[in-house]
């Protein structure tokens, strides 16, 4: 006979849980089940993926069972994982994320790097760098945290970006930086070095057919660059000359059908050096220009 606990419920081992888990997400079509499911299981039980496996037979208290189906339940509603966790790794630091605020992608990294090399070819004693349009602060504090000789500042339109990239500046201990509410360039009053950005940049007749984590969740303002994606690097671009210091550059991360546009964007406004990155899935990703 199966023993049962104290609610009568049959007893459960931490496999047999997370199995479960992964099998709801499953049936609700969650991209990445599997992976999921047990990341949700380390959020809960505080354990890491070796203490899992070596307790992985063991029985689950019912109040640990019933706080992870919990977060299966939303899981499965689609809400992203990021987002009931409460943290994504984003170049190796833990940014912490709000519900109406993007949440960082891998894909920006490749921002992070190409912005790090160049700081580190400038060989300057002290830079000042924007990261527009900030989010959580990813970018901006990440570049601040590997690269001791800049002062960051970041600015976004939403009052919740702001808190959150306040909150994660404090939390990852960056020392030297400013938090600016602006629309743009609006409040800003000084040049920069460089300027880093990932505005919004997916086209408006797309946002609805983007899958439920994204198109449900993230914010819209965040993600719509209205008709053709390109609203917010045509207001970028159109200003950034008077924003940035000589031979300053403006790097900004893009759709991976983006590219020839928005370098032609920087052509027309006479910026020099325009080039493209890839990212590791050989999509266009970053596009780079210098003040002439």
């Amino acid at each position: 006979m199966m023993p049962v606990n104290v609610k009568g419920n049959r007893r459960m081992t931490q496999y047999q849980l997370v199995t479960a888990g992964k099998e709801k997400l499953n049936e609700h079509n969650v991209p990445d089940a599997d992976i999921d499911a047990e990341l949700l299981w380390l959020y809960v039980s505080k354990q890491d993926k070796m203490a899992y496996i070596m307790n992985r037979q063991e029985d689950v208290t019912e109040t640990i069972r019933s706080s992870y189906e919990a977060l299966i339940d939303k899981r499965s509603k689609r809400i992203p994982l990021q987002y009931i966790t409460g943290i994504q790794c984003f170049m190796g630091y833990d940014f912490e994320t709000a519900p109406d605020v993007l949440i960082p992608r891998f894909d920006t990294e490749v921002l992070v790097e190409q912005a790090n090399r160049l700081i580190q070819d400038i060989h300057s004693d002290k830079m000042s760098v924007l990261d527009m349009c900030c989010g959580s602060g990813c970018i901006g504090l990440s570049v601040a945290l590997m690269n001791q000789n800049i002062h960051i500042d970041l600015c976004d339109i939403s009052d919740s970006a702001i808190a959150l990239t306040t909150k994660n500046a404090k939390r990852l201990e960056v020392s030297d930086y400013t938090v600016i509410k602006s629309d743009l360039f609006d409040k800003i009053d000084k040049r920069y070095d460089m300027i880093l950005s990932n505005p919004p940049y997916i086209e408006s007749k797309v946002i609805d057919g983007l899958m439920p984590e994204v198109r449900d969740y993230e914010p819209r303002l965040a993600l719509d660059g209205d008709a053709d994606g390109l609203k917010f690097y045509r207001a970028i671009i159109e200003n950034a000359e008077s924003y940035l210091n000589e031979k300053g550059y403006i790097l900004f991360e893009i759709g991976n059908h983006q590219a020839h546009d928005v370098q032609q964007l920087l052509v027309d406004k006479h910026f020099e050096d325009v080039r493209v990155v890839k990212d590791l899935a050989e999509n266009d990703r970053v596009v780079i220009g210098r003040k002439a």
